[in-house]
């Protein structure tokens, strides 16, 4: 994954010396090398879905979804908290924990493990 992001940097890269360098170092960018715009991003997103025939969501709701499905896979809540740019790891806690209760479930066990061996 991260060697095609890496590809698709590269080929906004300028081929000669006479072409302008990006002003920004984005892989996904407007034609000019500017940032996207916004309602840019939610049109191309809401063609995709439709054009896959998967029901509208927002591109919001798959930072939700990532972020849950990291909980749920006992991702470090400290690399959860820093990928998505959160002030606290509390903030992140309150926002996710609560979705998968058996993250409570299996704390002590594991404890249990890392004393017992």
């Amino acid at each position: 994954m991260l060697e095609a992001l890496e590809r698709m940097r590269n080929s906004h890269l300028p081929t000669t010396e006479s072409e302008p360098k990006a002003e920004h170092d984005l892989i996904f960018r407007s034609d000019a090398g500017t940032p996207l715009r916004q309602r840019t991003v939610k049109r191309e997103f809401r063609r995709i879905l439709e054009a896959a025939g998967i029901r509208p969501i927002r591109p919001y709701d798959l930072r939700h979804t990532a972020a849950t499905l990291a909980v749920a896979a006992g991702v470090s809540v400290k690399v959860i908290s820093d990928q998505l740019g959160h002030a606290s790891i509390s903030f992140t806690l309150e926002r996710y924990s609560h979705l998968l209760p058996s993250i409570q479930d299996e704390a002590a066990p594991r404890v249990e493990r890392l004393l017992m061996g």
